[in-house]
């Protein structure tokens, strides 16, 4: 059953420790009509997409999500058509976005991650078998559970270069990872998913608050100024927070960190809409189509890096 529904055939790298330039991933890609690279990093999408064919997308969650999802339409359309698209994206794409790629490049990232990517590939099984290229980005993945996955992944090609996701290969993908972190947590969160037997309760809200794959804590969701938002930002102003209001603005937040919202508010790009609770872009220049536009001297925090 697993040979009959595999769609793709995965291409590894030979040495995981030589890492393939921006320059040449960017002429590999080129070569393609239509093709998608997922990378690691909010900045690893700006350096590779800078290099790319005029016409190739950007997608990173710089963008708020009524941006994202108009750029995910035009190339699901762009592909329904048998137009060339090319995509430079971070993992965002990788889980709830139904596209369908000939060929996918990912950077070296956890086996589980590369599977995700590998759905974006071939989905439709229109072809005998599609291909995902998995390749060593010039920089590591983030420091943290990202990095680490990474390096687990790398440990496992040590033993042997895969043509395919084998199911036994997961067991001992997870072997290694689970292996290089800290088990305390995992222990914290074991417990808290046992089942109370009087009661058949478990603790999932407290499981889910333990369990963080990217810290969030020193992050704040900031509104832009893209398309309707003006109006809705306006009605922030005036009237102050209603439900059904902040369900529209969500659609036009991005989360940065506090220190990067810090510097912009003392430059006089970001500032509050009401109170100090709701922040804002003060200007419709500070977002284009690669999203919120950072203008920092100093090295982003790495949480401004992610997805």
């Amino acid at each position: 059953l697993f040979v009959a529904l595999e769609r793709v055939k995965y291409e590894f790298p030979a040495d995981v420790n030589v890492p393939t330039t921006w320059e040449k991933l960017a002429l590999d890609l080129a070569a393609h009509d239509s093709v998608l690279a997922i990378v690691n990093s909010r900045a690893d999408c700006r350096a590779l997409h800078a290099l790319m064919p005029e016409g190739t997308i950007h997608l990173s969650a710089l963008m708020c999500g009524e941006h994202r999802s108009q750029v995910i339409t035009e190339i699901k359309q762009r592909l329904k058509a048998g137009e060339s698209v090319r995509v430079v994206s971070t993992q965002l794409v990788e889980a709830g976005v139904d596209m369908d790629f000939p060929v996918v490049y990912r950077a070296m990232a956890g086996l589980d991650s590369i599977a995700q990517a590998a759905g974006r590939c071939n989905r439709e099984g229109k072809l005998a078998r599609g291909k995902v290229v998995v390749f060593v980005p010039p920089k590591p993945a983030p420091i943290g559970l990202l990095r680490k996955a990474e390096q687990a992944t790398k440990s496992l090609l040590a033993t042997g270069i895969p043509t395919s996701l084998r199911p036994e290969l997961f067991t001992q993908y997870f072997g290694l990872f689970y292996g290089a972190i800290d088990d305390r947590r995992a222990r914290e969160i074991d417990e808290l998913l046992k089942v109370d037997a009087p009661t058949l309760g478990c603790a999932f809200r407290s499981a889910a608050a333990a369990f963080k794959l990217i810290d969030d804590q020193n992050q704040r969701a900031v509104y832009v100024r893209y398309l309707d938002s003006e109006q809705w930002l306006g009605m922030l102003a005036m009237n102050g927070p209603e439900r059904w209001l902040l369900r529209k603005l969500q659609r036009y937040s991005v989360s940065l960190s506090v220190r990067t919202i810090d510097e912009m508010m003392n430059r006089g790009d970001i500032a509050p809409v009401y109170r100090d609770d709701f922040l804002a872009l003060t200007s419709s220049a500070l977002y284009g189509k690669f999203g919120v536009k950072i203008c920092s001297d100093q090295p982003l925090p790495a949480n401004d890096l992610v997805i």
